[in-house]
C-alpha cells in the first residue's frame, strides 16, 4: 500500500472510531490543497470542504476517451470532474515544489512601446486567486496589480467565460466569412480591396450592424487593415505550393513578403495602445499567459500549435476552440522532448521539467467554457426598468445588452458548453437561486455537448475599443498614452469595487461620469437625467452581480425543487447547491455530522471517497509517490521526485 492509501486509510480509522479534535466549520477556506479529514490529526483540514482535495498530478492529455483518467475521458466520460479539476487548478496556491515563483520573485518583465521600460510586476502571486479572488472561490475579480502604470489594472472577473470566447470566435469567424471569398483563412490584398468595407456585426439576428472597422488596407493593394483595434492582426504568403502561411516579423502586407493577413479578437484585457491591442485571443491563453507572468509556472501546450497549414490558427481543442499560435504560443516549446511526450526543455533551468502540462490546460479551458455567467438580482420588471434607462441615456450604444451564439453549422461551433447554470432572483426567498440546465446528450457513457444556439441576456458590450477621452487617458510607465479601451462587459458591474481599468473610480456613479472622448454623448445623456433616474439607473448596475457558485441554492437534479436536505452518497448535505462534487461518476461523500471543540454540531463536507471520487487510482492520474507525476509519466513512481519524478 502506498503512503498516500496508508494515510487516508489511517484518517478514515481515526475519525470513525472517534470524533477527536476537530475544525470549527466557519474557518475561512484557503485554496491550498486540503484534502485530510476533520479528526485525523493532519494540518491539511478544511471542515467546510470548499479547499483543493485533490493532490497535484499532471494532466495528461489524450484524444481518446478510453484512456482512464487522460484529459478525454474527463471532458466525456466524467466531465463535472474534469470542471472540478479545471477549477481547482484555478485555484490551486502552487508551491517551491511545483516550481512556482522560484526565481525573480518581484521582478520586472516585458518592454512597453519604448522597447526598454518593463510593463508589469513579475512572479508575485502563487495562484490565479490570488488576484482573481472576489468572490473567493470564483472566477472573480479583485485588486489592482501593478501593470503598464502607476495606477495599475484592476483585475476582472470572469464569469461566462466561455460565453466570452465563444463570442469572440464567433465573431471573428463570422467577420473572416464576410471577406475571404475562396476560404483559405485568410484575406489576401485583392479581397482586402474589393471585398466589403466595412466589418460589421449583428449581435442578434435583425439587430443593427455594430462596426469594427474596415477590412480595407491603408494603401489600397498595400498596408495595414483598419479593423478595431481589438483585433491582431498577422501577415503571410504563399509558398511554393501556393499555400498562404505565416511570415514571422511581417507587419503589413507589401505585395513582395506579404500579400495576405489573419487576425484574431483579443477578447481578455481592458486593452492597450495598438499595436500591442489587448492581452489573450482564448481562454487558455488566459491560462498559461498569466501563469507565466505571476507564477513563474511554464506550460507546454501542443494543442495551441496544431496548425498543420501554418495559417496561425489551430485546430479546435479538447473543448473546441482554436487557438492563434501566429500571436500566442505558450512559453515551453518542446523542442526536446521524452519519449513519453512530456517536454524536457525547462526554459527557465529551474530543474522542474513541464511545470503545466497540455492536459491541465484541457482541465482549466473545461472550467472556463463552462464557468457560470453572472446573474440579476432584482425582479424582471426591474430589469426591463433598468434596461431602459440606459436605453435612454444612451449607454447601450456601446454596451450592447444581449448576444446570441448561433448553432454550429459546420463553420461556427455553437454553444460548447457542458451547462448552464441559470441564475435567478427569486422574490419569495428574496435570494437568487439557480437552476442547472444540461446543454450535452448522453452516448453511451459519453457527454456530448449539443452546440445549439444561446441567448445571452444582460452581457452588455460590443467588443471594440474606444478613444474614452480624458478621464480614461493613462500615462504609462514609458510616458507613453493611451486613452483607447475596451467596453467593459456590464454583467457583474454591481460586484465591482473599484471601477475601471485602473480602479481609480470608487463608486459606479464617477466611472459613468468620467466616460469622454467617444461615450461624451453617453455621459451627457446620463447627467440630463433627472436625479432620481440617475439613482435608478445605477441601481440597476448594482444588481448585475457575481455570487458564490459553491453555495448558490440551486436544482442541480432537474426535479424543479430546491431540496432542504440534498442526500449524496447516503449522507444529508445540506440544502441544495451547485456543488461539481455532486455531480462527479463517483460523487464525493462528506464526512457528515460531528462535533467541535465546543460541543457543537457541525457538517464536514471533507471528502470520505477523496480516492474513487476524484480518480486518483485510474491509470492516467495514478501518482504512487505523490510527487506531481502521474506513475505512467514517473520513470521512477515509487521514488518521490517533484522536479522531474526522480529528483526532488
Amino acid at each position: 500500500m502506498s503512503s498516500f492509501h496508508a494515510r487516508r486509510a489511517l484518517v478514515l480509522f481515526t475519525v470513525l472510531g472517534s470524533l477527536g479534535a476537530v475544525l470549527a466549520p466557519q474557518a475561512t477556506a484557503q485554496y491550498a490543497e486540503r484534502g485530510a479529514l476533520v479528526g485525523s490529526g493532519a494540518p491539511d483540514v478544511d471542515a467546510s470542504g470548499r479547499s483543493v482535495k485533490n493532490p497535484r498530478v499532471r494532466a495528461i492529455h489524450s484524444e481518446d476517451p478510453g484512456d482512464e483518467g487522460a484529459t478525454a475521458y474527463l471532458l466525456q466520460r466524467d466531465p463535472f470532474l474534469g470542471y472540478q479539476l479545471g477549477r481547482n487548478l484555478n485555484l490551486r496556491e502552487f508551491r517551491h515544489r511545483d516550481g512556482a515563483v522560484l526565481t525573480n520573485v518581484g521582478g520586472l518583465a516585458g518592454p512597453m512601446l519604448d522597447g526598454t521600460t518593463a510593463k508589469i510586476t513579475a512572479n508575485n502571486q502563487l495562484s490565479c486567486a490570488g488576484c482573481h479572488n472576489l468572490p473567493n472561490g470564483n472566477a472573480g475579480g479583485g485588486a489592482n496589480f501593478s501593470k503598464d502604470s502607476g495606477f495599475g489594472r484592476n483585475t476582472p472577473h470572469y464569469f461566462g467565460a466561455g460565453v466570452m470566447e465563444m463570442l469572440a470566435l464567433q465573431t471573428r469567424q463570422k467577420l473572416l466569412n464576410q471577406v475571404d471569398h475562396d476560404g483559405d483563412g485568410w484575406v489576401s490584398a485583392r479581397e482586402a480591396l474589393h471585398g466589403p468595407d466595412r466589418a460589421t456585426i449583428q449581435n442578434v439576428p435583425g439587430a443593427a450592424p455594430i462596426d469594427h472597422g474596415t477590412f480595407r488596407l491603408s494603401g489600397g493593394s498595400i498596408g495595414v487593415p483598419g479593423l478595431n483595434p481589438i483585433y491582431r492582426i498577422w501577415y503571410g504568403a504563399a509558398d511554393a505550393e501556393g499555400t498562404v502561411r505565416q511570415v514571422p516579423g511581417a507587419t503589413s502586407v507589401d505585395g513582395r513578403v506579404a500579400t495576405h493577413y489573419g487576425f484574431e479578437m483579443v477578447v481578455w484585457g481592458w486593452g492597450q495602445r495598438t499595436p500591442q491591442s489587448a492581452l489573450n485571443p482564448t481562454n487558455r491563453a488566459f491560462v498559461w499567459d498569466p501563469m507565466l507572468t505571476h507564477t513563474n509556472l511554464e506550460s507546454f501546450d501542443p494543442s495551441t500549435d496544431d496548425d498543420p497549414d501554418g495559417d496561425g490558427v489551430s485546430v479546435p481543442t479538447l473543448a473546441g476552440a482554436v487557438q492563434f499560435p501566429a500571436t500566442h504560443r505558450a512559453p515551453d516549446r518542446g523542442a526536446s522532448r521524452h519519449s513519453l511526450g512530456f517536454s524536457l526543455d525547462d526554459p527557465d533551468g529551474d530543474g522542474h521539467l513541464n511545470e503545466i502540462s497540455e492536459g491541465d490546460l484541457d482541465l482549466a479551458e473545461w472550467f472556463m467554457l463552462n464557468a457560470p455567467r453572472p446573474a440579476f438580482a432584482g425582479t424582471y420588471g426591474q430589469y426591463r426598468e433598468g434596461l431602459a434607462l440606459l436605453e435612454a441615456a444612451r449607454c447601450t450604444s456601446c454596451h450592447v445588452a444581449d448576444w446570441q451564439i448561433d448553432a454550429a453549422d459546420g463553420v461556427l461551433a455553437g454553444d460548447r458548453r457542458l451547462f448552464d447554470l441559470d441564475v435567478r432572483w427569486n422574490g419569495s426567498t428574496g435570494r437568487l437561486e439557480g437552476r442547472m440546465e444540461r446543454l450535452y446528450d448522453l452516448n453511451g457513457e459519453l457527454h456530448v455537448p449539443r452546440r445549439s444556439s444561446a441567448r445571452i441576456q444582460g452581457l452588455f458590450t460590443d467588443f471594440r475599443h474606444h478613444d474614452m477621452g480624458p478621464a480614461f487617458t493613462e500615462a504609462a510607465f514609458d510616458g507613453n498614452r493611451n486613452r483607447l479601451w475596451r467596453t467593459a462587459p456590464l454583467w457583474g458591474v454591481g460586484s465591482g469595487f473599484p471601477w475601471g481599468h485602473d480602479g481609480r473610480s470608487l463608486t459606479l456613479d464617477d466611472v459613468i461620469r468620467r466616460h469622454g472622448g467617444e461615450a461624451a454623448a453617453s455621459t451627457a445623456a446620463y447627467l440630463a437625467l433627472d436625479s432620481a433616474d440617475r439613482e435608478k439607473l445605477v441601481s440597476f448596475l448594482g444588481k448585475l452581480v457575481l455570487y458564490d457558485v459553491e453555495s448558490l441554492p440551486a436544482d442541480i437534479d432537474g426535479d424543479g425543487q430546491i431540496a432542504k436536505n440534498f442526500m449524496v452518497q447516503g449522507e444529508d448535505t445540506g440544502p441544495e447547491r451547485f456543488n461539481a462534487e455532486w455531480l462527479f461518476a463517483t460523487p464525493v461523500q462528506i464526512q457528515g455530522l460531528m462535533v467541535n471543540l465546543e460541543g457543537e454540531l457541525f457538517r464536514s463536507h471533507a471528502a470520505v471517497n477523496l480516492t474513487d471520487a476524484y480518480g486518483l487510482n485510474l491509470p492516467f492520474r495514478k501518482d504512487s509517490d505523490l510527487d506531481g507525476w502521474p506513475d505512467v509519466w514517473d520513470e521512477a513512481p515509487m521514488q518521490r521526485g517533484y522536479r522531474d519524478g526522480i529528483r526532488d
